[in-house]
């Protein structure tokens, strides 16, 4: 009997134990580690890519048959660089007839002695005079409307340059608005070079007529009728020389052509778009920065500069320029968003970016040196608290903690934590405070 009620006895103990172990809490695997001193940056990461502040449209400066470009979209060109060329030979000719025209007038003032004036030219001349008042008074009113439609583009371009600074309007639009304000003061010029004219054509018809009704012995009105005609032509071959000047059209800066707009030689209107140059020493990097963070960002502000198109390992920019106001923009997701647009300046000698260039960007918007954090992914939130698991006497502690600047990968820790504190570094979904933890 006393066998078998030891044997019974002993079961029994072996299965309390067997019990125990089965039965009692298990803990918890998790990755820890300590509470350690780093550098934290915090930053806006975006996509960005690479624009030029400055280009240039090199267009038609007047009508006429456009000479074949030779030059194709990626040539690099210098300041002054003969670029475009229309035919000049009409201007040269009729260059070459004024200039003629003008060596008779001074041939005619040397030869006024031996010239008459005749009575008969009384009529002629009073016409002549009453022509060239009407002539005067039809280009004031062309150079009146001329000078209303240049200050009118001219406000128009100026309404476009403000849009695009606000990142409502595109570049392209600001290029259609100069050109249209160029294009303007062109007929205004000109409209006032026929104004002068014409002012030039009456006096010489009142010296016509100041001949036939003037001494037949003194000739001298003929010397200031033929002066004032030498004078009229000069004017009108100054025009053709502007024109001739002109004709040859030279890259404003040194840069890549961006776009080639005539394939072939042309005849085209004035204005009519040749060439793109961009200014590479404008080259700037662009990126859209969701509305509300924009307000963390501050001109000069530090900027890691990374990406494939990066061949350096701490490329850095700076902010150059935030945008007052912000856009809608819709993303990937086909979410609508507020953006705003912030431009960031680079070495351009230490990185050779050509425009387009897509690239990461992460604007740092506060730094903390030697501060004391854990890793990010070892905090979270539990109505608006911020907490962390310590681990103390093999338990996981829920510990309250401040949080001030934080990144993908570190929380600076402000209060809450002691240096060399071991915390879980990714707390389980089942983790609770209290909770047994073995490390992983």
């Amino acid at each position: 009997m006393l066998k078998k009620y030891g044997g019974a006895m002993a079961g029994l103990a072996l299965v309390s134990v067997i019990a125990y172990y089965a039965l009692r809490p298990q803990p918890v695997i998790v990755e820890i580690g300590p509470v350690e001193r780093v550098d934290v940056r915090e930053y806006i990461a975006e996509e960005a890519k690479t624009r030029l502040a400055d280009e240039y449209i090199i267009d038609m400066p007047d009508a006429g048959l456009l000479k074949r470009i030779e030059l194709e979209v990626g040539d690099e060109v210098e300041a002054g660089q003969v670029v475009a060329s229309m035919d000049t030979f009409p201007i040269e000719q009729q260059l070459a007839g004024i200039e003629a025209r003008i060596a008779e007038a001074e041939a005619y003032m040397r030869g006024v002695d031996t010239q008459k004036p005749k009575e008969e030219d009384l009529d002629t001349a009073a016409v002549r005079v009453k022509e060239a008042e009407d002539a005067i008074q039809i280009a004031q009113r062309e150079l009146e409307i001329a000078r209303i439609a240049a200050e009118d583009a001219e406000k128009e371009r100026k309404r476009v340059q403000d849009l695009v600074a606000g990142g409502v309007a595109s570049p392209r639009d600001l290029e259609v608005a100069e050109r249209a304000s160029k294009s303007a003061n062109e007929q205004r010029r000109a409209a006032e070079l026929s104004l002068e004219t014409a002012r030039k054509g009456r006096e010489i018809a009142a010296l016509g007529e100041s001949r036939v009704t003037g001494s037949v012995d003194d000739n001298e009105y003929l010397r200031e009728a033929y002066r004032a005609q030498a004078e009229s032509l000069r004017a009108e071959a100054q025009i053709a020389r502007d024109r001739l000047e002109r004709a040859v059209m030279r890259a404003p800066v040194s840069g890549p052509v961006l776009d080639k707009f005539v394939k072939d030689s042309a005849t085209l209107v004035p204005g009519a778009p040749l060439l793109r140059i961009g200014d590479m020493a404008s080259a700037e990097i662009e990126c859209d920065v969701l509305s509300e963070e924009a307000g963390r960002i501050q001109p000069g502000n530090s900027v890691a500069l990374l990406g494939k198109a990066i061949t350096g390992e701490n490329a850095a920019g700076a902010v150059k320029q935030i945008y007052p106001a912000a856009f809608t923009k819709i993303s990937s997701l086909g979410i609508e968003q507020q953006r705003v647009r912030v431009l960031i300046d680079y070495d351009r000698e230490e990185l050779n970016l050509r425009p387009g260039t897509r690239l990461d960007v992460q604007i740092v918007t506060g730094e903390s040196d030697n501060a004391l954090a854990v890793p990010e992914r070892a905090t979270f939130r539990r109505e608006g608290q911020s907490y962390v698991f310590k681990v103390v006497g093999g338990r996981a502690v829920l510990t309250p903690v401040r949080i001030g600047l934080k990144n993908d990968t570190w929380a600076e820790v402000l209060e809450g934590l002691n240096e060399g504190d071991t915390v879980v570094f990714e707390p389980e979904n089942d983790l609770e405070d209290g909770s047994l933890v073995s490390p992983r």
